[in-house]
Parts: C-alpha cells; sequence; structure tokens
C-alpha cells in the first residue's frame, strides 16, 4: 500500500510533462499566418525615347497655359496647353486639353508658362498622355535638336546671323587718327581754290 502512494506522484508528473508536450507542439492557428506583402510600384521605369514617343499619332511643341484640373481624386489631371510647334496631327495655335495618364512612370505634374513636348494619343474625345514610358518631355535646347532630325520638313535649321564689322587693331586706329588731320587739310585747300577761281572770273576784264 505504501509502494503504491509513492507511485501516484511520479504517475501525475509523467501525465502533466504528456499534456505539456501536447500544447507546445500543436499548431498556430490560422489567424497567426504572415501577412502578404503589398502590391509596390517597379524599381526603375523606362526612361523616355524619342524614337518610340514620336510614334504616337499627334506629337506637338506646346506650353502650359494654366493649372491643371483632377477629373477625380487619384484620377488623371487635364491641363490647358496652347500649341507653339505642331509636327504631327494639331495645328499650330490651337488650344488643346490634355490629360496625363496617372501611371506610375509618367509624369505627375506640369508647370503653368512652361514649355513641352508632347506625344500623345486620342480616346475619344480625349487628348491622352500615356503610356508605359514618359510621354511628356520638358523643352530643351538638346531635344529640340533630335526632335528636328525626326521632322527635318517640319523644324527647319534657324539661319546664323553674319554681322559684318570692320576689324579694329591699334594700326589701323592710329592709321585713322593720323590721317584724319590730313584729309581736313586738302578739303580746306580745295575749299580755298575754288572760292579763288570764283572771285577771279568776276573781276572786269
Amino acid at each position: 500500500m505504501i509502494f503504491a502512494m509513492r507511485r501516484v506522484p511520479q504517475l501525475l508528473a509523467a501525465v502533466a510533462l504528456a499534456a505539456t508536450a501536447v500544447v507546445t507542439t500543436s499548431p498556430a492557428p490560422a489567424s497567426a499566418a504572415p501577412a502578404t506583402s503589398a502590391v509596390t510600384a517597379p524599381t526603375k521605369c523606362p526612361t523616355f525615347k524619342l524614337a518610340d514617343a514620336v510614334k504616337e499619332p499627334l506629337v506637338f511643341h506646346a506650353r502650359v497655359t494654366g493649372p491643371g484640373k483632377a477629373t477625380k481624386k487619384g484620377g488623371p489631371v487635364v491641363y490647358p496647353v496652347t500649341v507653339v510647334k505642331a509636327l504631327k496631327g494639331v495645328t499650330s495655335g490651337s488650344s488643346l486639353e490634355v490629360t496625363l495618364n496617372p501611371g506610375v512612370c509618367q509624369k505627375k505634374s506640369l508647370t503653368e508658362n512652361e514649355d513641352y513636348y508632347f506625344f500623345v494619343q486620342t480616346k475619344g474625345d480625349t487628348l491622352l498622355a500615356a503610356g508605359s514610358a514618359p510621354r511628356v518631355a520638358e523643352y530643351t535646347d538638346k531635344l529640340q535638336a533630335e526632335i528636328a532630325k525626326e521632322f527635318p520638313d517640319v523644324i527647319a535649321p534657324e539661319p546664323q546671323q553674319v554681322n559684318f564689322s570692320k576689324p579694329v587693331s591699334p594700326e589701323g586706329q592710329k592709321l585713322v587718327e593720323v590721317a584724319a588731320p590730313g584729309f581736313v587739310l586738302v578739303v580746306v585747300g580745295l575749299l580755298g581754290l575754288i572760292i579763288v577761281q570764283i572771285l577771279g572770273r568776276r573781276r572786269p576784264a
């Protein structure tokens, strides 16, 4: 009887240890699964390539004439522009409204009274600067030169102004200073000779 009573505590300890092992090795609940990561923007957007951009149906150099207005929250933004130089699909001097695609790699905003090149497409009545690559580029002399190569019949090279001026050198300037008094003396002498001849003709014979 005493031996049986001594075995009971050992039996209870073994049962408790087994229960602890079951609890610690049981799988975690489904709610504890890690959350999926959010979708992020591409790490690198494609660069602007003029050879691809000029394939759009409308290409023009224009000036932004007012602030942009969003069609809806987080949606495309519409900018009023005036066409400075029409290259394809539009007329110079036209007042247009260009919609910027809110894509990740597109230009997000334009500056009022600044010039840009637009490479756009039509979607109904909307002129949309869309695409996977940028379709709006800031006006620069370098881009202007590249555009001229793409549209040689539209953009003629500006004629270089040639200024003709007399070369000025210390020797030439000194020669002018020396010759000036002599020229004056010659003129005075000629005038005196003419006066003498006139007075001589008027004397009675």
